[in-house]
């Protein structure tokens, strides 16, 4: 994954590109970033699959294939009332992490409970 923030003259809105990422985590950051009451709003565009250039080469070809260019790209945007976009951001990612990890520790409870 990469990220690659763009410049903007409102202080309140962040706007970045996120490239080799899906709707996965894209729309739950979406989520999270709208469950904020200090959120305006946040939305990303996600350029189509078959829009990224697809590199066919029979099988006996050897070629060095970037794997880069194979990668979906997003915008993100999102714009909030009152506070800091950036501070913002870091709370719902660590918050999502957060959820993950828990919901880690219930499939391997669960898993271990099947199991006996």
């Amino acid at each position: 994954m990469e990220v690659i923030l763009e410049k903007s003259n409102d202080e309140k809105l962040m706007k970045f590109r996120i490239i080799g990422e899906d709707h996965t985590l894209l729309n739950a950051l979406r989520e999270k970033l709208l469950s904020y009451p200090e959120v305006e709003y946040a939305y990303y565009n996600l350029s189509h699959p078959l829009k990224s250039p697809y590199l066919l080469l029979p099988d006996n070809v050897k070629a060095p294939i970037d794997l880069k260019s194979l990668q979906q790209e997003a915008t993100f945007v999102f714009r909030v009332k009152e506070g800091n976009p950036k501070e913002i951001l870091k709370k719902a990612v660590n918050e999502l992490f957060e959820e993950a990890e828990e919901l880690t520790k219930i499939v391997d409870r669960v898993y271990k409970e099947h199991k006996k």
